[in-house]
């Protein structure tokens, strides 16, 4: 399992960039928004929910109580809100701009957990988070601005970062004594829960279609089930720092996977900035085994 374990944690995170040309080639079938969500998520929730009956690691026999299920299905919104700002991102910015965005989460989360734990981020941690910003403003394409950039979009890119951080925050600190998959299955509902509420509306008056059903199990397939089942799996047979450093594979994922299906063009000084971005998540993981190696 060692040796395959990193193969299909970089799939997954390849698997994470493809969503979002899904995204938007389902909205150029007429696919609506809340729909696409709707129908993605209980895919999601069904085929995770399949998974956990097959392998019979029922709830009751893993530790955990009524409050702690709770707990770890309202952390669940958090992703929830994630793919509704992210979606709306999507019909405004291209998706290298919002993917690049969303990419935030990784200096947010550092910050979050920072005011979690009453904790000041390392010297590292503060130069990698000047990197990602420094790399945000070329591979976005804010500097030099060569066409229209929608403002809003990005505000609702970031958002979903903002939303993505709390996600990786709370999921890290709750519900660790429970099966993964099964903790994967619990915020799977907890989002599916949310975009019926926001999207309510939306889902009760916009038609189902063929084109909605089988964009939403795509969707889910490639955002929620194959990448979570494959870190819930092999995650833990890696050395530590190397996780985070085959996850940010989605970025590039994301760009190319846009390129290929969409056309979207990307420039030099783009690629550069996402390099540096690349480069940030990859310096503190690096310097980080390093320093273990040493001690060791």
């Amino acid at each position: 399992m060692k040796k395959i374990a990193p193969i299909f944690v970089a799939l997954g995170a390849v698997s994470f960039g493809i969503p979002a040309s899904l995204f938007k080639i389902a909205r150029r079938e007429g696919v609506v928004n809340g729909p696409l969500l709707f129908w993605s998520f209980l895919s999601a929730v069904i085929i995770l929910g399949i998974i956990h009956v097959a392998r019979r690691r029922w709830l009751r026999y893993q530790h955990t109580n009524w409050k702690q299920i709770l707990l770890v299905i309202a952390a669940g919104t958090a992703s929830g809100f994630t793919n509704t700002f992210y979606i709306q991102a999507l019909k405004l910015v291209s998706v290298a701009a919002a993917a690049v965005m969303l990419m935030q989460a990784v200096w947010l989360s550092v910050l979050l957990g920072s005011l979690i734990h009453h904790r000041w981020p390392s010297r590292l941690q503060v130069l990698s988070i000047v990197l990602v910003l420094v790399g945000t403003v070329l591979a976005a394409g804010l500097f030099p601005i060569e066409g229209a950039l929608s403002p809003l979009g990005l505000f609702f890119s970031f958002l979903a970062a903002c939303a993505y951080a709390c996600t990786m925050q709370f999921t890290a600190s709750l519900g660790n004594n429970l099966d993964p998959l099964s903790k994967t299955w619990l915020l799977c509902v907890g989002a599916f829960l949310l975009i019926s509420v926001v999207w309510g509306p939306q889902i009760a008056t916009a038609p189902v279609t063929g084109d909605t059903i089988k964009w939403g199990i795509l969707i889910a397939l490639f955002s929620m089930v194959f990448p979570l089942v494959a870190y819930s799996i092999f995650m833990q047979y890696l050395e530590l720092g190397i996780g985070p450093i085959l996850s940010s594979l989605e970025l590039p994922s994301s760009i190319a996977v846009a390129f290929i299906l969409l056309g979207e063009t990307v420039s030099g000084l783009q690629m550069v900035g996402v390099v540096i971005i690349i480069s940030a998540v990859i310096l503190p993981n690096v310097w980080g085994m390093r320093r273990r190696e040493q001690l060791n």
